[in-house]
């Protein structure tokens, strides 16, 4: 006798698929340590013995389930045909509880679309089962359940603890798998309006962002659409938004110390103000200039900027004109009403934090060169190159 083959069937309603599995490779293995080698004459004059060991051993394994009949046909591939009977109580109902800890309500809904259809997968598995056979078919369930999350939702783990009755209840906790975001950093950055009327709304947004602390770095990069979208609906009702129609953006920077970055921008209105301090002037070394400006089309501005000198206590106004020649590159015109001088400027990104700024003024010749670096949402430094003199300026963007 060289193999062994099993069928089992219940008198009552079949077992789950996956346990009936697990059940018929129990008994090919019985099967195959008692029968194989054994040469089919012996099999087929003691027949009813080894069918008598069989259901002995089974009635014992096969907690919940009577072993009715074992049936056995020798051959080359001797086959063993099984009869169960359930006992006892069955299992009419699985209620899945899943504890997702401290997660927001709307991460745990993202977390159980992931999931799927768990819970009916679960209930393929225990749903007619005897009560008192869930605790060896829970490993089967447990088994299943780790595999699909390990498919869908790869970023947690899963602990799981089932309780047997008429209505069973799985429950699942979820624990993160890999690297946790710890810390998360809020910046609201803008162009258009300045950064101090955004102040508003940065508690709304830094509230919203804590929803992503203890969250795995992996799962919030998988579903970083999602999560931009959570950040700009909880400042996208801030009266400042509503006021100015202001266009929101946002964008993730994953890892255990996550920045968020949320883009405000506006495309009516051009609406600054900085303040200058310059190291190395003598003269006039502190100002304030606030810049209003209305786009007239998607790509040409006019406005008016307003400079302050404390020192001298006095005001420059410039109505000018911009045109954008690219998403990185601004140039245009404008006129020093008190100078009565045209200057023609220029503004270049050159990166994330950096920007070169170019202003010529043809009647005088005076050139003006300077290199901003951005080093805080409220402050830049830029290094100054003119005809005759460098220096150094803070810049608050207030």
């Amino acid at each position: 006798m060289e193999e062994v083959s099993v069928d089992i069937r219940s008198s009552d309603a079949p077992p789950p698929t996956r346990v009936l599995r697990r059940m018929e490779l129990s008994v090919a293995t019985v099967g195959d340590h008692v029968l194989v080698g054994r040469r089919i004459a012996d099999v087929a004059d003691n027949k009813e013995s080894y069918e008598k060991l069989i259901k002995e051993v089974f009635d014992r394994v096969l907690v919940g389930y009577s072993v009715q009949q074992v049936t056995i046909t020798p051959g080359a591939a001797t086959h063993i045909a099984v009869l169960l009977s359930p006992w006892g109580d069955v299992v009419k109902n699985v209620r899945l509880e899943t504890d997702f800890g401290d997660i927001s309500p709307g991460t745990a809904a993202l977390i159980q679309q992931d999931m799927g259809n768990i819970a009916d997968k679960i209930n393929s598995v225990l749903l007619g089962m005897p009560v008192d056979a869930v605790d060896w078919a829970g490993g089967v369930s447990k088994a299943m359940i780790r595999e699909i999350l390990a498919a869908q939702l790869p970023e947690f783990r899963a602990n799981l603890d089932i309780l047997a009755g008429q209505t069973t209840v799985v429950k699942l906790s979820l624990m993160p798998a890999g690297p946790v975001i710890r810390d998360v950093k809020v910046s609201l950055r803008s162009r258009s309006i300045p950064n101090m009327l955004l102040l508003e709304a940065q508690a709304a947004l830094e509230d919203s962002a804590a929803i992503l602390r203890g969250l795995p770095v992996a799962f919030v990069e998988r579903h970083s659409d999602y999560f931009n979208s959570v950040l700009t609906a909880s400042i996208a009702d801030r009266p400042i938004v509503k006021r100015y129609g202001l266009k929101l953006s946002a964008q993730l920077n994953t890892g255990p110390e996550t920045e968020v970055v949320v883009n405000v921008e506006t495309t009516k209105y051009n609406v600054t103000l900085e303040g200058y301090l310059d190291v190395g002037k003598t003269t006039d070394n502190t100002s304030a200039r606030l810049h209003i400006g209305e786009y007239v089309s998607k790509r040409d501005e006019l406005f008016l900027e307003t400079t302050f000198i404390p020192g001298s206590v006095s005001w420059i106004f410039a109505p000018g004109w911009g045109h954008r020649l690219s998403d990185s590159t601004t140039a245009g015109l404008k006129y020093q009403i008190e100078e009565k001088h045209d200057i023609l400027w220029l503004n270049q990104d050159l990166g994330k934090h950096w920007m070169l700024r170019l202003e010529r003024t043809p009647g005088t010749g005076y050139t003006e060169l300077g290199i901003r670096l951005k080093l805080h949402d409220f402050l830049s430094a830029e290094y100054i190159f003119s005809n005759n003199q460098r220096w150094l300026r803070l810049v608050g963007n207030l």
